[in-house]
């Protein structure tokens, strides 16, 4: 046992009951998360003994001389080095242990949480007890390099022989095997590598987990839900052959894998899975745990990224050409065609740049012979998320963008909130801003409004909105997340119907019946199609829409736009077909809808409409979530019975029980939180697409238009709205510095991209001077001693 764990027994609470602040005695028996099956899947455990060195050591070489392509600055700025500092995550990880204690007697199910958002921590034991309160330093760093790129592919055998993803290594993979380092030697080295790591990985009973060098049930063939091997040795697995770093490297096709991201993006519940075993003894030579026997996917799924992936165009061999700003002659992959074939192809683009600051480092793709049409990925892993980065940025007193109320809510220290932002790699502003910046542009390219047909004489609008990624739209983990699409019809300038409108002074949509949604007014209606979201249910709970990620087992709403190409006949296999009305509806769209990724939306607006305006927007977690956290937190909700069925007496234990101390405020702080950064993008609608068919009318014209959302046609402004007639543009791009080397930018308009010239040559920066944009050292220095 860790001396965490020691220290946990010895303050009672790793002990056989808990006494509550008030002196009572509450039902729920505490249990180390290594004992414990009901959180227990494939991979690696807590008790392996493997340390994750902290990023800053990366940050030296990986770092500070090129930030626009440069690892370091980009995963500074991504929600993968910030996913332990998100705050919504905190709430939620709140509420998940109340309800599993409130289910199974034990708050573990937070364990399947703190595993994907801080792998360091968790292999460390710092996620027992599973409150979180153990991390300290680097876990706060998320999911951080070392972890990356000490990764290893479980299903090594089939890879290497060509059987999971392919044999084609020249167009595919991109190796030529003609430089001096060619893949498949170093391939075959890492091979070796992988199947030594896996000969240690042991079952849930004890046996090992591998039988010559394949998974022992061959029934569990994807390893997703955080069901991460990682290896103890510390030569770092990265996707090229050719490169010279300055520490020891394997060759990792796996990290070109479309299967690599799967490992965190396709959660299911473990304990719901394992309930049945909720009594079984780690090592006792019999019990093979549902969790070893299926895939993550064939489970109560919590997100499907990864599987959406799988059942697109794009997750079939050799992937498929995207559409739109991702079309062939457009964007630009390394796979045969410009095809698109693995999440990294668009969430770590190939870029121009090298992937350190050394001499010795390969320009890519210009200077590589084993690799030519690979170029640096991007390691921003851009997505969808914009409010959260610009939240921690808004805590740095030197952020432009820098509010005293966000610092203060979020800096009350790990004595109140466990986050602690003090902790790990300091928090950089600009990295934050400029992914946030990102977001907004990867969000107006994920989807378009096409093929509009419109009747004025009898007002039937017919339109399509199309996806333009290579999941659901949207995708993610469903805290409130939702697409939403608003269409006014307009007759003389007058507004004469508005489907979906948005309340500005209330932050959420009208006509929702439930609290905090304002009432329709009488032009006004609510369509439920056209609100593009996951609503999980609860046999649990007992209800039809929940929350409760931890307790959910269906799903009540699913009608997110498929991506190009879902294949609807293997949807059920994974948990991912859509669902309407509390049951699965594989009919919800047409085959052509599946087959092209876009939802046909049919609408009777009232006859002599002459104008119809259509917006979609996005927003990244709703009112009502938000409002579900404090409520839960505070002991104020009631989706939960009292008593519990684990035998809890009260279902609300947040505020009184000690295991929550660190966590109980978190429900008045994301509430207090939210409600004073509702107007920013995220927390308000972004506008994704837009389209105006008929008369030429600008929707900021009307009489009570002040306040919606608009486009104001410059992509430098962030938060655009009507006021007294005009759209105006607020929240402006700020292009700062990025680095030493590279002064403050200006932004385009058509764009939203900064643009940074060079700092003049020989300006000072770190270790040496600048040269075309580049920190050139002085000099070169010694390797550094290999992390033990």
């Amino acid at each position: 046992m860790s001396n965490t764990r020691l220290a946990l027994r010895a303050s009672g609470l790793l002990g056989l009951a808990v006494v509550s602040a008030s002196g009572a005695a509450v039902a729920w028996t505490p249990l180390p998360v290594d004992l414990d099956p009901l959180v227990r899947m494939p991979g690696n455990q807590e008790s392996d003994g493997i340390l994750i060195e902290a990023s800053s050591n990366c940050m030296g070489c990986h770092a500070g001389y090129q930030a626009d392509v440069e690892p370091g600055f980009n995963w500074q700025g991504s929600m993968m080095s910030n996913a332990m500092r998100d705050p919504i995550f905190w709430a939620t990880v709140t509420v998940a242990a109340q309800d599993s204690i409130w289910a199974a007697g034990r708050p573990n199910a937070t364990d399947i949480c703190l595993r994907c958002h801080s792998p360091a921590g968790w292999l460390g034991g710092h996620s027992d007890p599973t409150n979180g309160s153990a991390m300290t330093g680097a876990d706060f760093d998320g999911i951080s390099c070392d972890f990356c790129h000490s990764s290893y592919d479980p299903f090594f055998e089939d890879t290497a022989a060509g059987l999971r993803e392919g044999s084609d290594w020249l167009g595919y993979w991109d190796e030529t095997n003609n430089s001096s380092t060619p893949s498949n030697t170093a391939a075959a080295t890492t091979l070796a590598a992988d199947r030594s790591a896996a000969s240690g990985t042991r079952m849930f009973n004890g046996s090992t987990m591998f039988v010559a060098n394949r998974p022992r049930i061959g029934t569990w063939s994807e390893a997703g839900s955080g069901q991460y091997f990682v290896s103890t040795s510390k030569n770092r697995r990265a996707s090229f052959a050719d490169a010279v770093p300055k520490h020891q490297l394997f060759y990792s096709r796996f990290h070109k894998s479309k299967h690599f991201c799967g490992t965190c993006h396709d959660v299911s519940n473990p304990v719901l899975a394992n309930l049945a075993h909720k009594n079984a003894t780690p090592g006792d030579g019999t019990t093979v745990l549902p969790t070893e026997q299926s895939p993550a996917s064939a489970l109560s799924h919590v997100e499907r990224t990864q599987s959406e992936f799988m059942l697109s165009a794009y997750g079939l061999a050799g992937g498929s050409e995207g559409v739109g700003p991702y079309a062939p002659g457009v964007f630009k992959t390394s796979r045969p065609g410009n095809k698109i074939a693995a999440c990294q192809d668009c969430h770590m683009a190939d870029t121009t740049g090298a992937a350190a600051n050394k001499n010795s480092a390969v320009l890519r793709p210009t200077d590589s012979v084993e690799h030519p049409k690979s170029g640096l990925p991007k390691h921003d892993m851009q997505g969808g998320n914009l409010i959260v980065p610009r939240l921690l940025a808004s805590t740095v007193q030197t952020s432009p963008n820098y509010d005293a109320t966000n610092a203060t809510l979020l800096r009350q220290g790990p004595g109140l909130l466990t986050l602690d932002l003090t902790q790990g790699l300091a928090l950089n502003p600009a990295a934050l801003l400029a992914a946030a910046d990102r977001s907004l542009l990867k969000l107006q390219s994920a989807a378009s409004v096409e093929v509009i047909s419109f009747q004025p004489s009898t007002g039937a609008l017919v339109f399509r909105l199309h996806n333009r990624t290579g999941h659901k739209l949207p995708t993610g983990y469903p805290e409130g997340r939702r697409v939403f699409v608003n269409v006014r019809a307009l007759a003389a300038g007058s507004l004469v119907q508005e489907i979906n409108p948005y309340d500005n002074a209330a932050s959420t949509l009208r006509g929702l019946g439930v609290a905090g949604s304002p009432p329709l007014g009488p032009l006004e209606s609510y369509s439920d199609e056209l609100v593009y979201e996951s609503h999980p249910s609860s046999s649990l709970t007992g209800e039809t829409h929940t929350f409760h990620f931890a307790l959910a087992d269906s799903t009540a709403k699913d009608n997110r736009v498929p991506p190009k190409g879902f294949r609807i006949a293997e949807a059920p296999s994974r948990r991912a077909e859509p669902a309407w009305n509390g049951t699965p509806a594989p009919g919800y769209f047409t085959s052509q809808e599946y087959t092209s990724g876009f939802d046909q939306v049919s609408l009777s607006l009232p006859p002599g409409t002459d104008a119809v305006q259509i917006r979609v927007f996005y927003q990244t977690t709703s009112r009502e979530y938000v409002a579900f956290l404090r409520g839960e937190i505070n002991g104020s909700g009631n989706t939960l019975s009292s008593p519990a069925p684990s035998g809890e007496p009260q279902a609300y234990v947040a505020q009184s029980d000690p295991f929550f101390t660190k966590l109980k405020a978190w429900g008045e702080t994301i509430w207090s939180l939210w409600d004073h950064n509702r107007s920013l993008p995220g927390f308000a609608p972004v506008l994704m697409a837009e389209a105006t068919v008929g008369s030429s009318v600008s929707p900021c014209a009307q009489s009570g238009s002040d306040g919606l959302p608009c486009d104001d046609s410059n992509a430098c402004t962030t938060v655009d709205a009507c006021s007294a007639g005009a759209c105006v543009g607020s929240s402006p791009v700020v292009c700062s510095a990025l680095d030493a080397c590279h002064l403050a930018g200006t932004c385009a308009p058509t764009s939203g991209v900064c643009s940074h010239p060079a700092a003049p040559d020989g300006t000072s920066c770190p270790n040496g001077t600048c040269s075309a944009g580049a920190c050139i050292e002085f000099v070169e220095p010694e390797p550094e001693p290999e992390f033990e």
